[in-house]
């Protein structure tokens, strides 16, 4: 559950909704498995894993959920094979050819048969919504799966109203920072970046380099700009920044992980609360910073 990226989305207005209305309304969006003949399918499932759970977990004003998806898993290479065989057993056995048409509904048929035996891959995609700051955060490596998640949510709440935050180019700014060695006080800059090439698009992945070191200098001087940095935020968290303002690669630091282990808690579902209420605070105050750092607007 401990989010790894954060793909960050403002709402337009405040979001009043109660987890107890939110829960009624996703009860008639929740997660059934592929039956034999579906490719694929999608519901919420309970966030803390309790099958009996809500599909809303509330906490902190923070609502917490779990996008859950089944996907038949159908080799095109197998399917390519089996159609190839098919097409030449016919032209032998006929002496024809084959036309377009025919081939589509063979592969059809095909896939019909494949997907009925097919293993079925599982994945989950889980975001929640800071009622109190007014944003949605899904933890998705990139910005596809964080719309599929909105897609999602919107179907469930009839419309949802957000946007990406509007900052200043993070390009710039981080180009800046690196540059003159100056930053805000509770960030450190790590040992990674990439630089792009705003001339010929290419890119230089540096890691584990001292990105204040002249030859990494000589390269920003002559142009090029920082597309993604590694960063750590007041000692609890690290990550890479992103240049479209996404977060991915976050690991959460020692003082963190102390609050975590400090809690003595009794069952899982006390560890789930308290592990979720500590990830959540942690994460409200650091986007808090990235909104002041990279000036967000209100």
């Amino acid at each position: 559950m401990w989010f790894k990226n954060l793909q960050i989305f403002k709402f337009m207005e405040s979001f009043t909704e109660s987890a107890e209305n939110l829960a009624t309304q996703f009860d008639a969006h929740r997660f059934l498995p592929c039956r034999s003949v579906d490719m694929s399918t999608q519901g919420f499932v309970p966030p803390n894993g309790d099958k009996e759970g809500t599909l809303v977990y509330a906490g902190n004003g923070f609502l917490l959920f779990c996008l859950q998806r089944e996907d038949k898993i159908v080799p095109a290479t197998v399917v390519k094979q089996m159609l190839d065989e098919k097409v030449a057993e016919i032209e032998m056995a006929q002496g024809r050819k084959v036309r377009k048409r025919e081939k589509e509904n063979l592969k059809e048929d095909i896939m019909h048969q494949l997907v009925m035996r097919a293993f079925s891959k599982i994945s989950k995609t889980y975001a929640y919504i800071d009622t109190i700051d007014g944003y949605l955060v899904v933890n998705a490596s990139n910005h596809a799966k964080a719309e599929e998640f909105s897609v999602a949510l919107r179907g469930v709440l009839g419309s949802l109203k957000i946007e990406v935050p509007k900052v200043q180019s993070v390009t710039t700014l981080l180009t800046h920072w690196l540059k003159t060695n100056e930053y805000p006080a509770e960030f450190t800059v790590n040992d990674q970046c990439i630089l792009s090439d705003p001339k010929d698009k290419g890119s230089i992945r540096c890691q584990r380099q001292n990105l204040f070191a002249e030859d990494i200098q000589n390269l920003i001087h002559e142009g090029r700009m920082v597309a993604e940095l590694s960063l750590s935020w007041s000692e609890q968290v690290s990550f890479s920044m992103k240049e479209d303002f996404s977060v991915k690669s976050l690991k959460y630091l020692e003082l963190v992980q102390d609050q975590s282990r400090d809690v003595a808690a009794e069952s899982s579902a006390a560890r789930f609360d308290a592990d979720f209420t500590i990830m959540a605070g942690t994460l409200r105050n650091l986007i808090r910073g990235l909104f002041e750092a990279f000036g967000a607007k209100a």
